[in-house]
């Protein structure tokens, strides 16, 4: 799909009706308000999902918790996930950092 359907498609979303139904291509400042106004929907979405779920497959092990030996027969604890099969995401840790200062700046 091409940009400027991406883009007319975001911006029959945010924009008024006036604006995107005009004969006339929308100005550059319009374009910059559209994709900025979807960059910041899409991290305010996946910073949702991060506290709706906080925890992903450990990439090491797939989310087993199991490392196996070179030949395959025996297996140990996922030193990464430490045998958890899980890891923190990425916005989970700026979350809680957040919270973390917030808490700190109280006492």
């Amino acid at each position: 799909m091409p940009a400027n359907h991406l883009l007319f498609l975001f911006a029959s979303t945010v924009l008024p009706a006036s604006v995107v139904t005009s004969n006339q291509p929308m100005t550059h400042n319009q374009r910059v308000a559209v994709w900025i106004g979807t960059g910041l929907a899409a991290v305010a979405l996946y910073l949702l999902g991060c506290w709706i779920f906080p925890f992903a497959n450990c990439t090491k092990c797939a989310g087993s918790g199991k490392s196996r030996a070179p030949r395959g027969k025996a297996f140990r604890n996922c030193r990464r996930c430490k045998g958890t099969g899980r890891r923190r995401r990425v916005g989970t840790v700026l979350l809680d950092h957040r919270a973390a200062r917030k808490a700190s700046r109280k006492h």
